[in-house]
């Protein structure tokens, strides 16, 4: 039986490059908050970009491989957004918790929209 194709552009250095931009913004935000509030922020803020990358990569390897999908990107970043703001929030919902997740959804658009340009400046397309 043969294994579903994996996309190539998952294990592509841009789509390192581009991830490593993310994880680095993040932890700038990170590195501000801690020392503007409490630590427990630090922890949540963890958690967020620690359940982007992850969620990404599963969710990425379902997707068609011949093109870079922009629903792996936006699920992971909607779900690290809205399961950071759950723990900051003690497990309650509330208006942030929208806010979190369209933040998540803005994050995860904008780094498919820089993976997608720097594959385009490159010469590279998605399947390749």
């Amino acid at each position: 039986m043969n294994a579903p194709a994996r996309p190539g552009w998952l294990y592509r250095t841009e789509t390192l490059g581009t991830t490593i931009v993310v994880l680095m913004i993040g932890a700038m935000v990170l590195w501000f908050k801690s020392a503007e509030r409490e630590t427990r922020v630090v922890f949540v803020i963890s958690v967020a970009v620690l359940l982007y990358a992850a969620g990404l990569v599963v969710l990425a390897r379902r997707s068609n491989p011949a093109t870079v999908a922009w629903w792996p990107f936006a699920a992971a970043g909607v779900v690290a957004g809205g399961v950071a703001e759950l723990i900051n929030a003690r497990l309650l919902l509330s208006r942030e918790s929208v806010a979190a997740a369209v933040t998540g959804l803005v994050i995860g658009t904008a780094h498919w929209v820089a993976l997608r340009t720097w594959l385009r400046l490159t010469g590279r397309h998605a399947g390749q």
